[in-house]
C-alpha cells in the first residue's frame, strides 16, 4: 500500500527527518526502527488504538515533540500510519517486507543491516505485550532471532557465533515473525513467493 502523492523513498526521507529532529535519547530514531516498531504492533493478539502506541515513539511522556507548527505533526503521524497500514498489509497477506538498512564499505561490500528493525520490534513488542500471546516455548522460538538481533544480550551471542550460525538467525528472522503474527492472526496466509524487502541507502 503506497501513498500516491509521495514516493516511498520520498516517505522514508521525510519520517527520517522528523524522527532524527524530535528525537531524545529514548526515542525511535530511524524509519527501519520505527517499521519493526510498527510491525510488532501489527503482529499483536489486541488491537491498540493509535493513542495507545503512537507516543511510545518518542519514550517517556517529557519526550514527546513540542511541534513548531501543526502541519510537521499531521504530516509525520500521516506517514507513520501509512508505513504502519505497509506493515499490517505486508503481514495479512503473510509476506514481512521489512525496512533494513544498508551500508557499504570503501571496498564496496554491501552490508544489510536488520539490528536496527530488530530494537523496533522488540520495542513493539514490549508495549504490546507479545511475549505473553502464546506457551513459553512457541514464543521464545518465534523470537529468538529478533531477541539475537534486536538486544544487547543477544548482541553479545552474535558475537561469539560462527559466520554460518548468524547466517541461520538472520535467515530464520523474517519467517518466524511471520509465524508470530499468524498465531495472532490465523487468517493470515503464508505466502513464500520470492523477496521483495525493501532496502534504504
Amino acid at each position: 500500500m503506497q501513498n500516491d502523492a509521495l514516493p516511498i523513498e520520498a516517505m522514508y526521507e521525510r519520517l527520517d527527518y522528523h524522527l532524527q529532529k524530535h528525537a531524545t535519547e529514548r526515542s525511535i530514531i530511524s524509519v527501519s526502527e520505527l517499521d519493526g516498531f510498527v510491525s510488532a504492533i501489527g503482529c499483536s493478539k489486541d488491537v491498540l488504538a493509535p493513542s495507545d502506541w503512537l507516543p511510545a515513539i518518542w519514550g517517556a511522556p517529557e519526550d514527546q515533540p513540542k511541534w513548531p507548527i501543526s502541519d510537521e505533526e499531521d504530516e509525520f503521524y500521516g506517514l507513520v500510519m501509512l508505513l504502519h497500514l505497509e506493515a499490517v498489509d505486508g503481514l495479512i497477506n503473510g509476506n514481512l517486507n521489512p525496512v533494513y538498512l544498508e551500508h557499504e564499505d570503501p571496498k564496496g561490500q554491501v552490508t544489510i543491516i536488520v539490528e536496527d528493525w530488530c530494537a523496533g520490534f522488540m520495542r513493539g513488542a514490549r508495549l504490546t505485550g507479545l511475549s505473553h500471546t502464546g506457551s513459553r516455548e512457541f514464543i521464545d522460538e518465534v523470537m529468538a532471532s529478533v531477541r539475537l538481533f534486536g538486544t544487547p544480550a543477544g548482541w553479545q551471542k552474535l558475537d561469539a557465533m560462527s559466520d554460518a550460525e548468524v547466517q541461520f538467525w538472520r535467515e530464520s528472522l523474517e519467517p518466524s515473525i511471520v509465524r508470530l503474527a499468524q498465531h495472532n492472526h490465523p487468517e493470515i496466509q503464508i505466502d513464500s513467493s520470492g523477496d521483495s524487502t525493501p532496502i534504504l541507502h
